[in-house]
């Protein structure tokens, strides 16, 4: 079973046993609402903002975060941050699916390419290993001694390998997923930061 259908069933079961216990209240007489009490309760609704990725549909799905390493040890190595200051290291992680193939992890079996776009920068390619019981994607950034201050609009591109038609389910050719902050609060934004 993959991550994503593990954290689905899990929300499945804790749904099912929420509508239990509101199902056991309700039939227990508990809180129980008369017709006239019903009829004047309100509803407030909440209206979202668009989507951080935009909302056309994504054939992979990403989730990109980045953590400290090397020699920065006041929080560890791996603590999860956006805040660097110049001659830290940033590490990308990166864990996503393939979303035509039903949920498939994007690993070195499936990927093609996978490389961290930083302005300024080389692009930096991903490599995909085993970190203690989990496996994702990782690159490092050793930030330059004079890399400007601020955000850093970085990005993440992967590219999967064309997946061959079978008897059942016809070909799916090479796909590109892009990551990027575009759209995200900027305290939630990598951003170098003076010391």
């Amino acid at each position: 079973m993959n991550k994503l259908t593990t954290k689905f069933a899990v929300g499945l079961a804790t749904t099912a046993g929420l509508a239990a216990l509101a199902t056991a209240l309700a039939g227990s007489g508990a809180n129980a609402a008369t017709p006239k009490a019903a009829a004047s309760t309100s509803t407030t609704t909440t209206t979202l903002g668009p989507p951080a990725q935009g909302p056309r549909p994504h054939k992979l799905f990403m989730y990109v975060d980045t953590v400290n390493g090397g020699a920065y040890k006041p929080g560890g190595d791996c603590a999860m941050t956006n805040l660097f200051q110049r001659g830290q290291t940033v590490v990308f992680r990166m864990d996503g699916i393939q979303v035509a193939t039903g949920g498939t992890d994007l690993t070195s079996a499936n990927v093609l390419d996978a490389f961290v776009v930083i302005p300024g920068v080389k692009n930096q390619p991903m490599f995909y290993g085993t970190h203690g019981k989990n496996s994702y994607w990782t690159t490092g950034w050793k930030i330059p001694a004079n890399y400007p201050f601020g955000i850093v609009n970085f990005s993440v591109w992967v590219t999967t390998k064309m997946v061959p038609a079978t008897a059942t389910s016809p070909a799916i050719p090479e796909q590109t997923g892009i990551f990027s902050q575009n759209g995200l609060a900027p305290p939630s934004q990598l951003t170098v930061v003076a010391s």
